[in-house]
């Protein structure tokens, strides 16, 4: 199962609040656990909650809009512990343009986005199948990445396995 860490910005919650819903059949056949910082508890130190579920993630999600560059947190503080991570190979960072933005000077504008040809969700005639196009890129993608711990753990276990007891 992966762990799904959606970053945004709060003005953009309600394209936030549409992932999840459209993504409810990857969550209900156990392919992903999504988080985000909506479910941090009252009188839970919010850095640490982000911080340790960012860090745990396999699979991390960037809702772009000029809200989500506009924020600090999200650009100085997520977005350089995401792309360090996808580097290194420990998670996948997509980016799923939400609304019409210029984004081509940011960091992870290079990476393929969501949905096709980067077309903003808001531009769609219809939504859902923005939306659908989104969540089939993300279930093609869920299913062929393997972040590098996996890959050590499969590559040690093999190893394990030739040298014997």
């Amino acid at each position: 199962m992966a762990k799904v860490f959606i970053s945004y910005a709060h003005k953009d919650e309600e394209f936030k609040n549409s992932l999840i819903e459209h993504m409810s059949s990857l969550k209900r056949s156990g392919l992903i656990k999504e988080w985000n910082d909506r479910k941090i508890e009252a009188g839970k130190n919010w850095k640490n909650e982000i911080s340790d579920n960012l860090q745990s993630a396999t699979i991390i999600l960037f809702l772009i809009s000029a809200s989500f560059l506009d924020s600090d947190y999200c650009i100085e503080i997520e977005a350089k512990t995401a792309l360090e991570m996808h580097s290194e190979g420990r998670a996948l960072l997509i980016p799923i343009v939400i609304r019409p933005i210029y984004w081509e000077h940011s960091e992870f504008y290079k990476l393929q986005a969501l949905p096709k040809d980067a077309k903003a969700v808001a531009t769609w005639d219809n939504e859902d199948e923005a939306w659908l196009d989104v969540i089939q890129g993300l279930n093609r993608s869920i299913t062929n990445f393997k972040p590098v711990t996996i890959m050590n753990k499969i590559i040690n276990s093999d190893i394990d396995n030739e040298i014997g007891p």
